[in-house]
């Protein structure tokens, strides 16, 4: 009888999120979200409730760009259902025939029974790590 976890790798699971987004699989980028799942921005602008609103998102956002890529830099578990990642991104807004946007920013993953709960943006991708490891602390 085999005693290998059933627990998903976590790292691995957010990884191949942002592997799904950058080909474009939303239904994939969504599957491991609760359906009561909450997109929080620290901007309070792009704030999302539910698996299909943030989808929705997703497919908004990078309907805005031609040629849009999404990759990870770094995927940290930090214990306790709290991920903290590095990603970046970027793309030529659509009609454009010059410029590329681009963006560098951190996610914080709250897991719960086996699924994405909460979603954090943080405002400062310089302080990011610091409220994970303190989300993660205050989960006792």
């Amino acid at each position: 009888m085999s005693h290998e976890s059933t627990t998903p790798d976590l790292v691995e699971v957010v990884k191949g999120l942002f592997e799904a987004a950058d080909r474009g699989d939303w239904g994939a980028v969504v599957k491991p979200y609760a359906p009561d799942c909450i997109w929080e921005d620290a901007d309070g602008i792009t704030n999302a409730v539910g698996a299909s609103e943030l989808r929705g998102f997703w497919e908004d956002w990078a309907g805005m760009f031609e040629d849009f890529t999404i990759k990870v830099d770094a995927v940290v578990d930090l214990g306790k259902g709290i991920v903290y990642a590095v990603y970046h991104m970027e793309g030529r807004p659509a009609r454009s025939s010059t410029g590329v946007v681009t963006l560098r920013a951190a996610l914080i993953y709250e897991w719960m029974d086996g699924m994405i709960k909460r979603l954090i943006v943080p405002q400062d991708i310089d302080e990011a790590r610091a409220d994970a490891e303190r989300l993660a602390q205050s989960r006792g």
